[in-house]
């Protein structure tokens, strides 16, 4: 997390040139030689950072490494070159600032979250010392340091540095007879680092859950959009789909889905017969249906003529009436949709009954 984990020879040029004017604009008389930038880069450059100053580095090879690097920064936007047979001079553009800026940042992030990876490990490594022995921990404590700086791919210094802010936090102490006990990995766990990774495993314990729930969320979500894109094919009825799919889409009171589909139906067997708007639920079924011969025919023989009346007239007695005269709730929106599905069968057949439609004068035969 430093200039030397930049991937191109470029960008660690185009570093050391901001660290040397600063994040601020810079005039043209305080640009950094490109002298200057070797000696911050000889042992990349393979030189001595004597050699920049004497007159063998206009023609090494070194040079022409560098300049090619400050070529490019200057033809990207990065910096302003002044390209001269000596020493060239450079300052940053706000552009060459802004990507500095950026890496430094993501370098801190990137060490933040590393340190509180170590501390972690650490406390989680005390406190297993703690339960091995919980009477004598407090003087028996002891971890392996190499193995944790092996373990987690750190060197020492990153090691002693969170060692000491755990126990600036108060969360470790040291041995009482060891005076370098956070070298040694002689520390004790306290009731603070206790409570901290009883935290931890509560805050991750609740991650998992809300992480669980977002996927779930998810998979519902695309079950929704399949059904949605499906739709059309379960409900061939526009009207019905018109009336209801946004009250199928809500959240709750899935009551109105059942309510909409049998006034639909209702409306539909009214004006396929002809009849009054006074005339109503189940007898207006009665009317459609059970006349002789009926003025929608569905069932060729008499037995299945009556069962299609039944079904129609029960389809309104039970649904129609419960819904259409109180708030249910008991409705879920699977129940909606198979309903939905139901009513949009009853409604193709009468679609394609051979029934003419009867107008509201008729004479019953």
């Amino acid at each position: 997390m430093n200039p030397k984990d930049l991937p191109q020879f470029e960008d660690r040029v185009l570093y050391h040139i901001v660290e040397l004017t600063g994040d601020r604009p810079v005039p043209h008389n305080e640009s950094v030689s490109s002298n200057e930038i070797a000696k911050l880069m000889a042992e990349e450059l393979g030189i001595e950072s004597t050699l920049p100053d004497s007159p063998d580095f206009h023609g090494s090879q070194a040079r022409l490494i560098l300049l090619e690097a400050l070529d490019a920064l200057d033809h990207d936007g990065s910096i302003h070159a002044l390209k001269v047979m000596g020493p060239w001079s450079v300052r940053p553009t706000r552009d060459g600032r802004k990507r500095v800026t950026e890496w430094k940042e993501n370098w801190a992030r990137k060490q933040e979250t590393q340190d509180k990876k170590v501390r972690q490990r650490i406390l989680e490594l005390l406190d297993q010392e703690r339960r091995k022995n919980p009477e004598r921990y407090h003087f028996q404590s002891k971890m392996d340091v190499d193995a944790l700086c092996e373990e987690l791919g750190i060197d020492r210094n990153v090691y002693l540095a969170n060692g000491r802010r755990l126990i600036e936090q108060r969360k470790v102490e040291g041995s009482p007879i060891d005076q370098d006990t956070v070298a040694n990995g002689r520390m004790h766990i306290t009731e603070a680092g206790i409570s901290y990774l009883e935290a931890q495993l509560t805050d991750q314990r609740k991650l998992k859950e809300v992480n669980e729930l977002y996927i779930e969320n998810g998979r519902l979500r695309q079950r929704l959009a399949v059904a949605e894109h499906n739709l059309p094919n379960l409900i061939a009825d526009e009207e019905l789909r018109r009336r209801c799919l946004d009250l199928l889409s809500a959240d709750a009171h899935y009551d109105r889905v059942i309510r909409e589909a049998c006034v639909i139906l209702e409306n539909r067997v009214r004006q396929t017969i002809g009849a009054g708007a006074d005339l109503v639920g189940v007898a207006l079924m009665d009317q459609a249906f059970r006349q002789e011969p009926p003025k929608i025919r569905l069932g060729d023989v008499p037995n299945e003529q009556a069962g299609a009346h039944q079904l129609y007239r029960g389809i309104i007695a039970f649904f129609r009436n419960s819904t259409g005269h109180h708030v249910s709730e008991e409705y879920s929106q699977e129940d909606a949709l198979r309903f939905l599905v139901m009513v949009d069968l009853l409604l193709g057949l009468i679609t394609r009954s051979n029934t003419k439609t009867i107008g509201t004068n008729s004479v019953n035969l």
